[in-house]
């Protein structure tokens, strides 16, 4: 018993610890866009940061949901009508029963007579445990233990850490406002989380303690980190605000958390994204132009404008009103402008996001007749430039942070067929994103399986060899009942009484030793392991008080359970010979 509370409590917090982390630090689901190579991409595609379920999601409590369960009854009753199994259970029973009465009978029956009864029953039982069952499921309502607790948007982008002796690669995570801090103030070790707002051009970090201890860097160093950008080599530099430690070694050397405006810049999104002097509208089969008073001076294309202008005015590029547009005579002819008119364009967002762009015709121009030619328009460059604040920020995406564990499954599909519904837009649970690891964690429930079961065997073991050390030294006392006219199984239940005082007796020292001994390590931690390894730097304990109690109740009925078999030799014990050999 002392061996399976440890094994049990150990287990079980060890899963919950690493578990903890796990999602403190990535979240319990991530939102992400179709066209990005996966939910775990470094390089993903964006975002816009506008969204039906941004930042409201974290409203919604439970939610219901169906899950495919267990129909027991249904498939016992499929299973009686299978021929064979149906045969098979009505000679184990038969047999059971037959034995049960020659056991009580008073006259012995004979040896052929028996053991043929046990073989059928041994036949019939192997047969029924390993007959291919199917068990039949149905699904059934539920409802989430808890709701969505918080949203976050994020940011990620690979780079290269350069000091004045070493580089290492780097993943940047950048965040926003919205971040909660709450999980990773708990590991910081010096310094203090990202600022609300960077100064200048130096932007602060916030880097793992084995980063800076790779790359000898200290709370306030100053480094470059170079980034890949369209093919181009760009260069940031940081300076260190805060160094953390989470034990998750593998995580801890590989990312660094920065403002999210610092990768928005870098990947040219939204709200720094630099739109240039033309946008081609591709489902509108047009093209915009923008210009400046100097660039209109040496544009052929609006050279052409200005001698082939029919009615209303020519652009005035030191005006304020920065929506005017001049367009070709096709597109007021199709959509029936005039000037003065109200224009709205379509833009698709890197094919992904769709935006209204409002406009008013100030003027139309004769274009070319050619259909190979696509009809463009003619826009003031700061209205080009003024999009940022017309069009949402671009994220990478977003993580949701729900309140029970439980709920993970249910709320992401959720999120797939409620929140994310006609989008091009995928939830995935950090369990689908981080299978090694929760691959890894499952297979502590086998350790746990593994040792309960062996530990069992050595009880079973232990108490089958100490009730027929008592048979054999009460063989005496068993005759003398016999003689007086005591059952062989009110014999039988005397010694199982006392089994069952033994088992009781070693199951109170048993939980004292182990609880004991998991209160030890959880309020003074004396085991240590190497974080490195293990993710956590001291062995976790979680003591369940359903967890105790059903190992007892399970021990002790299996144990006695199991010890009927041996009590059996009371009948074989002749009072006579039990008499004589006193």
């Amino acid at each position: 018993m002392t061996v399976m509370i440890i094994a049990t409590a150990t287990v079980t917090g060890f899963k919950h610890s690493i578990s903890d982390k796990i999602f403190g630090f990535w979240g319990h689901i991530h939102i992400t866009s179709n066209y990005s190579p996966s939910s775990y991409a470094f390089e993903s595609s964006p975002l816009q940061l506008n969204q039906s379920y941004y930042p409201f999601v974290d409203t919604i409590r439970q939610v219901q949901y169906n899950r495919a369960v267990n129909d027991w009854p249904t498939t016992f009753l499929e299973q009686l009508s299978q021929l064979d199994l149906g045969i098979a259970l009505c000679l184990f029973v038969l047999s059971v029963v037959v034995l049960l009465l020659l056991n009580f009978k008073a006259k012995k029956p004979t040896k052929l007579w028996k053991y043929s009864n046990y073989f059928v029953l041994t036949a019939s039982m192997i047969f029924i445990l390993f007959y291919p069952y199917e068990i039949v499921q149905k699904e059934a309502r539920f409802f989430s233990k808890g709701g969505i607790r918080h949203i976050q948007q994020f940011i990620q982008k690979e780079g290269i850490i350069k000091t004045a002796d070493q580089i290492e690669g780097i993943v940047l995570r950048g965040v926003g406002q919205d971040y909660d801090w709450d999980y990773l103030k708990s590991y910081l070790k010096e310094g203090s989380v990202l600022p609300n707002k960077d100064s200048g051009n130096l932007h602060s970090i916030l880097i793992s303690e084995t980063t800076a201890r790779r790359l000898k860097l200290r709370l306030e160093d100053q480094f470059l980190i170079y980034f890949v950008q369209d093919g181009n080599s760009l260069a940031r530099k940081f300076k260190i605000c805060g160094i953390y430690k989470t034990g998750l070694e593998e995580y801890d050397k590989r990312f660094a958390l920065i403002p999210i405006g610092v990768l928005q810049d870098l990947n040219n999104w939204r709200p720094y994204h630099s739109f240039g002097n033309e946008l081609d509208l591709e489902e509108e089969q047009l093209g915009i132009r923008a210009l400046t008073a100097y660039t209109a001076e040496n544009d052929g294309g609006w050279n052409y404008v200005q001698q082939n202008f029919k009615e209303g005015q020519l652009l005035s590029f030191d005006s304020a009103e920065l929506d005017h547009v001049v367009i070709p005579h096709q597109i007021a002819f199709s959509r029936q402008l005039k000037v003065g008119d109200s224009l709205h364009l379509n833009y698709k967002d890197n094919s992904i996001q769709e935006h209204k762009l409002p406009l008013f015709v100030k003027g139309i121009y004769q274009a070319p007749e050619d259909p190979q030619i696509k009809p463009t328009l003619f826009v003031d460059w700061r209205y080009l430039d003024q999009l940022n604040e017309l069009l949402p920020a671009q994220v990478s995406g977003f993580e949701i942070f729900i309140d029970h564990l439980d709920d993970l499954e249910a709320f992401g599909n959720y999120s797939n067929y409620v929140l994310l519904i006609d989008k091009e837009q995928y939830a995935s649970t950090i369990k689908e994103i981080q299978t090694n690891i929760f691959d890894w964690l499952n297979l502590t429930d086998m350790n746990e399986r593994i040792i309960l079961l062996l530990m069992i065997l050595v009880s079973i073991i232990n108490m089958t060899t100490s009730l027929m050390i008592l048979i054999l030294e009460r063989t005496n006392m068993i005759g003398i009942l016999k003689a007086l006219g005591a059952r062989d199984w009110t014999i039988r239940k005397i010694f199982l009484y006392n089994a069952a005082y033994i088992i009781g007796y070693g199951l109170l020292w048993g939980n004292m030793i182990g609880i004991g001994l998991c209160l030890l390590q959880l309020n003074f931690g004396i085991i240590t392991l190497p974080e490195d390894l293990y993710y956590v730097s001291v062995a976790p304990v979680e003591l369940n008080l359903w967890t105790i109690l059903l190992l007892n109740i399970g021990t002790m009925l299996i144990t006695l359970a199991v010890l009927i078999i041996p009590s059996w030799l009371v009948a074989k014990i002749d009072p006579v010979k039990a008499i004589r050999f006193s």
